[in-house]
């Protein structure tokens, strides 16, 4: 479904010696991978490691210095018609929920806007009361909810918002950036429970950025391991114990370490 080719992206270096150096600092060295149709594909990585890079990238927001994203066929960064492409086929959940909704809207009214894509994307139009209502329910919401503002729900209620949002622009492929890092462990676990039968009831594809092995082995079926801008690993979730690979067994071991400390 989406495919990233030998992907180069490097930064100005911020400290330069000279006045108008031009010194660049590689942060991702030509890496590849495929997200599969259906899937849950996990992004891992320490901070620096490359991973917030690689979303924007996939996102449609940071155009590679080289190599090739391609969604669906469609080269995304050859030209609008790939940007767009990607537009009708990729939404995003990001982590801090309370910056991703605005604050002067309604619930309904934050809906609205991917309501609004879904019918771009789709061409077919809908009643918006009547679909915020059922988008609310199929996130676990009451439509009550449809006549709140933002500071009137709790975390996990308004990331459930900002799915529904998501599921509303009617995209196959849904990005989450960190999106359950901000919440308590019980309400991480809600959230993740509803994406993946969210993800059974719609037939939809995720990929997963975080910095949390242990959130990725409960709800991702296949992780990436990314170091220095690196894919280091690529597994299923089932196979993480057979990974010969030293980052990835230091990552695992400092999980398991850290569950038996909390036994």
């Amino acid at each position: 479904m989406l495919e990233l080719n030998d992907i180069v992206v490097s930064f100005k270096k911020e400290v330069q010696r000279k006045i108008f150096g031009t010194e660049r600092k590689t942060v991702l060295h030509g890496i590849s991978f495929a997200v599969r149709k259906e899937e849950s594909l996990g992004i891992l990585g320490e901070s620096g490691s490359g991973t917030s890079t690689t979303g924007r990238v996939l996102a449609g927001l940071l155009k590679p210095d080289s190599g090739m994203v391609k969604i669906e066929g469609n080269d995304v960064y050859a030209d609008r018609k790939g940007r767009e492409h990607l537009q009708n086929c990729l939404s995003i959940v990001f982590q801090d929920y309370t910056t991703s909704a605005n604050p002067r809207f309604t619930i309904q009214q934050v809906i609205a806007e991917g309501i609004a894509i879904g019918e771009r994307t789709t061409g077919e139009k809908v009643r918006y009361a009547d679909e915020t209502v059922r988008l609310l329910e199929l996130v676990g919401l009451d439509g009550s909810f449809a006549r709140r503002f933002p500071h009137e729900l709790s975390g996990g209620q308004l990331q459930r918002v900002c799915i529904a949002r998501a599921i509303a622009c009617k995209s196959k492929l849904i990005l989450f950036d960190e999106a359950v890092s901000s919440l308590d462990a019980h309400t991480q676990v809600q959230i993740m429970d509803l994406l993946l039968e969210l993800k059974e009831k719609l037939g939809l594809t995720y990929i997963f950025i975080t910095h949390d092995l242990t959130s990725i082995t409960y709800f991702c079926s296949r992780v990436i391991f990314l170091k220095d801008g690196i894919v280091v690993a690529d597994s299923s979730v089932k196979d993480l114990a057979k990974l010969d690979v030293p980052y990835a067994k230091e990552l695992l071991g400092a999980v398991l370490d850290f569950n038996a400390r909390c036994v």
